[in-house]
């Protein structure tokens, strides 16, 4: 028979509601000391209509405690293992978002305007706080949340007002996956500027020698930007040959501006990978003879660039593989992982038909450390990506690969819109 443990991994309560602590009588608490271990029965970290609340449910074995064998413990405060194996948290879901604050802001208790709920639904947030989340969500099976973000606090020190659950206005923040924004994401009806060579963006439609500094600002050749909307005249005439064009979301803004021009043979605009802007733009210059962006030594592989293809011919780059040579791959052999798994994710993009966002792939120790990541992560070897389809979630990527993946498949409902792929053992999480 399978021995089913609950660890706990600091000083902590039991709980008989999935509450913060302070909303709890006496009588529905139990303090539990780290190091201690209890045989359950059974456990679960969500149900139909979504998770506890950040909690771990769980029902005790052969004992009770205070007359009841069910009760909650907040999920970072504990670990299950069946026969010694850690079953919960899964492989890689240790892994956090982290909900960013872009603009001074009112988290709310509903996600309605402001002016419609009473003082003790709101809580003002600065600019630049952060919060490390259990889950985070944009819709549910009623539809959207009114352009909100759910979320979920992980920490109960971090709780507002003593609650976990909040709602934040969607283009007021912006929730990152190690290092990556995982949401807002680019959707198929969003206009984009993508910069077609090294250029400058510009605060007035003028040559840059006649800006200031504080007017101009640098961008690199193939990076892209989500805009509200963009002109390349007003009744005055055009632009002097500029797009205008406006940043969608304030984490984007620069220098404190979301409106700046840049000058039209440089950029274009786009939706949904159709060039909409100009209408009749040239094509492209060839590529450079040489692969784009910083180079670096891979070990058993040689010197690469960041924009090279993995495999030849292929979709991913050892930049999306090394975090654009930050982290290089230990030794030859975590290299041939790395290489290995390209080739079975260039497999999954070719079957989808659409782009594959990686959010993180090779971790060294101190990273994956760094950003909670599991001790035995696949990320460790390069075996492991993290990724996100535009148009699909997680779920659904998962689901078409399911089939014939020989690895490690999860999905999460703390990241809804993230796939996790490994070439590991095959196994499975989420579903």
């Amino acid at each position: 028979m399978v021995q089913r443990i609950l660890r706990i991994n600091r000083d902590t309560i039991f709980k008989l509601r999935a509450e913060p602590a302070t909303q709890l009588q006496p009588n529905e608490r139990f303090s539990v000391k780290a190091g201690a271990t209890y045989e359950i029965q059974s456990y679960a970290y969500a149900n139909a209509d979504g998770d506890f609340n950040g909690h771990i449910k769980f029902a005790l074995a052969k004992q009770s405690i205070q007359g009841f064998n069910t009760w909650f413990i907040h999920s970072a405060d504990a670990q299950v293992e069946f026969d010694g194996v850690v079953v919960y948290p899964h492989e890689d879901q240790e892994s956090r978002p982290v909900l960013n604050i872009a603009v001074g802001t009112l988290l709310k208790r509903r996600p309605l305007q402001s002016s419609a709920l009473p003082p003790s639904e709101v809580a003002p947030v600065s600019k630049g706080q952060r919060f490390t989340l259990q889950s985070y969500a944009y819709s549910d099976a009623a539809g959207d949340f009114s352009d909100h973000i759910k979320f979920a606090i992980l920490n109960e020190s971090d709780f507002v007002q003593g609650l976990s659950t909040w709602f934040v206005y969607k283009y007021h923040a912006f929730v990152e996956f190690d290092g990556d924004v995982v949401y807002p994401k680019i959707e198929p009806s969003d206009f984009v500027v993508r910069i077609t060579q090294n250029t400058l963006f510009k605060r007035r439609p003028v040559q840059s020698s006649q800006l200031a500094p504080n007017e101009r600002f640098a961008v690199e050749r193939g990076s892209s930007w989500i805009i509200q909307g963009y002109a390349y005249a007003d009744a005055s005439g055009p632009f002097n040959g500029h797009i205008r064009f406006a940043l969608k979301y304030p984490k984007d803004e620069i220098n404190g501006f979301n409106t700046w021009y840049v000058y039209d043979q440089h950029a274009q605009v786009e939706v949904n990978s159709r060039v909409v802007y100009p209408t009749n733009s040239p094509p492209p210059p060839p590529p450079p003879p040489t692969f784009p962006g910083n180079r670096f030594t891979v070990p058993g592989v040689g010197t690469v660039a960041s924009g090279q293809p993995i495999i030849s011919g292929g979709n991913f780059t050892w930049g999306e593989a090394t975090k654009d040579g930050s982290r290089i791959p230990a030794n030859a052999t975590i290299a041939r992982d790395i290489i290995t798994l390209a080739r079975e994710l260039q497999k999954a993009r070719n079957q989808i038909g659409r782009p594959f966002r990686i959010n993180s792939w090779y971790r060294p120790p101190d990273v994956n450390a760094s950003v909670g990541g599991a001790s035995r992560s696949q990320h460790l070897y390069g075996k492991a990506a993290d990724i996100q389809v535009s148009g699909l979630s997680g779920r659904a990527v998962a689901n078409a690969v399911f089939p014939w993946w020989n690895g490690g498949i999860g999905i999460y409902s703390n990241m809804p819109n993230v796939v996790h792929l490994d070439i590991g053992p095959r196994r499975y999480w989420g579903f």
